[in-house]
């Protein structure tokens, strides 16, 4: 009864502001007929659903909140996890279906709702319950990338099965990018992941967008040898992604008549859903409170094409993948609950949009502080 009650008061919360001004907002998504027509497309057959045109802040960082609202209201209300994860779809799926009544239903919002709710929400329940015995990491050191100096401060946060971490560089412009990883193990060797990128446009490199929600198996292993603590571990995920294309900016301007999927087309940072995978093999060696690690993380992402919500006006087919390469090690030192870290890192993106390729890359070193509270 509480449970039916929450979701209750969230949708009535949702259905004012979805008509707010009368649904003037929403109005140029209302593509289906009127009434429960509509929702008998959604509800029988493919043809109601699409990917939707939404800001890319509302599909990455809105529904997947909304999706850790509801998983954590399950499990407060006493539901498994799995369970948790089917009252959340439930959830998404009536608003989909019901309140956004006359739109096409949103292929991406149901991968980015309840899913994310995996990680997300069963972190937020596992740190608001056993909060006293959680680990917690906090770092701020200094940086060069690609020439350019800024400073990094960090959390890491773990308890239980879950782990949660968030890193933010600025500069003298201000905020220069934001990283968030939620990560869920959903047995022994199977986890739940969820990753946001976001950097912001520097004299020195393009800005980048990447949310990507992930599943797949996971592998950790510590052991001791030779009088070194060894930790091997790695993750091997199937990815679905809304992400920057990197070569579209340059087929864009080869092409700037072709009309295209609805997120691409005349926005200032235009991007698109894809599916993929990943893979991040990692090892650290440590002794005498000196750490050594290395950890290498790869992702193939190709852009899931057709089905958008404008698609009868779409004339031209782009078809994008992106690869993204990222190599990390780092030097540490631990002494009590304080740590001194020498981190270096580089990154490789590359990718194609039909007949263009494109890359680009960074190089960076950081030098940072970090206290275990």
């Amino acid at each position: 009864m509480r449970m039916a009650l929450e979701l209750g008061a969230i949708f009535g919360i949702g259905h004012e502001w979805y008509w707010r001004d009368n649904g003037a907002p929403n109005a140029v998504d209302w593509q289906l007929p009127h009434g429960l027509r509509a929702a008998g497309i959604k509800l029988t057959s493919t043809n109601g659903w699409r990917f939707d045109g939404n800001p890319y802040a509302i599909n990455a960082v809105c529904h997947p909140l909304f999706g850790t609202l509801t998983t954590y209201l399950a499990r407060e209300n006493g539901y498994s996890l799995a369970e948790s994860f089917l009252i959340s779809t439930l959830a998404s799926g009536t608003w989909e279906t019901f309140l956004e009544l006359r739109e096409y239903g949103s292929l991406n919002d149901v991968m980015m709702t309840s899913p994310a709710g995996l990680p997300l929400g069963e972190t937020a329940y596992q740190l608001v319950h056993h909060w006293r015995e959680a680990s917690y990491d906090v770092g701020a050191g200094i940086g060069v990338e690609n020439g350019a100096g800024f400073a990094e401060t960090s959390m890491h946060v773990g308890v239980n099965h879950v782990a949660l971490a968030a890193d933010v560089a600025t500069d003298a412009a201000g905020v220069r990018s934001v990283d968030v990883a939620a990560k869920t193990k959903l047995g022994a060797h199977v986890a739940s992941e969820l990753d946001y990128h976001d950097v912001a446009a520097r004299p020195e490199r393009e800005w980048d967008k990447n949310t990507m929600i992930a599943i797949g198996p996971t592998w950790e292993m510590r052991t001791r040898a030779v009088g070194l603590d060894v930790y091997v571990g790695a993750d091997a995920y199937v990815d679905f992604a809304m992400l920057k294309s990197e070569a579209f900016a340059s087929w864009r301007a080869d092409h700037p008549m072709a009309t295209l999927r609805n997120v691409l087309m005349d926005r200032p940072q235009p991007y698109y859903y894809g599916a993929g995978v990943s893979v991040d093999p990692r090892v650290a060696v440590s002794t005498n409170g000196f750490t050594l690690g290395a950890k290498l993380t790869g992702s193939r992402t190709s852009s899931l094409d057709g089905h958008d919500r404008d698609q009868e006006i779409v004339d031209t087919h782009l078809h994008m993948t992106d690869t993204d390469m990222r190599g990390e090690a780092w030097l540490g030192y631990t002494r009590d609950d304080l740590s001194v870290t020498l981190d270096g890192r580089v990154h490789r993106r590359t990718g194609t949009a039909n007949e263009v390729d494109a890359a680009t890359g960074e190089r960076t070193a950081v030098l940072a502080v970090g206290y275990r509270i």
